[in-house]
């Protein structure tokens, strides 16, 4: 087997124990995207935009702007001006929305924290470096390869 196809059926792996952890909380990748954004931006008292969301998940706009609609339907969150850009609206939990996020936030960073502790540091810190090189090793040989496959 090619190792380019090892690391895709490792980072299938990965995605499949996200998906499973996601699902045990009874939602779906864009909603539980969304509710952990807009109660992690409410946890560090940050701005949320749909576009923040969008562009950190990895989530359509339209996907994003669909469910936020939604959760200001259900009393979820508010919206207000930005300050510094009136295109932009910021997003706000209400408590009944802080009532259904926050539990996400916090069971995801506790989850996450006591997987990275059993890890350990270290072993941690390497597996995050070696993710940051080898993406610039790829992103590097994409800037320099054709389709053909050709090194330019």
């Amino acid at each position: 087997m090619h190792n380019f196809d090892t690391l895709g059926k490792k980072i299938s792996m990965m995605d499949a124990v996200i998906e499973t952890w996601i699902a045990k909380l009874g939602l779906t990748y864009n909603h539980y995207a969304v509710r952990y954004a807009l109660a992690a931006a409410d946890a560090e008292n940050q701005p949320c935009t749909q576009k923040h969301i969008s562009d950190e998940w990895l989530i359509p706009k339209q996907t994003v702007f669909n469910i936020c609609k939604d959760y200001k339907e259900k009393g979820w969150i508010t919206f207000s001006e930005s300050t510094t850009d009136k295109r932009e609206r910021l997003m706000h939990l209400t408590e009944a929305g802080r009532a259904q996020a926050l539990p996400v936030w916090q069971a995801t960073r506790q989850l996450g924290g006591n997987a990275i502790a059993q890890f350990g540091a270290e072993k941690t810190a390497q597996l995050f470096a070696l993710m940051d090189e080898f993406c610039a090793v790829c992103e590097w040989q994409i800037a320099r390869t054709t389709v053909d496959g050709e090194e330019r």
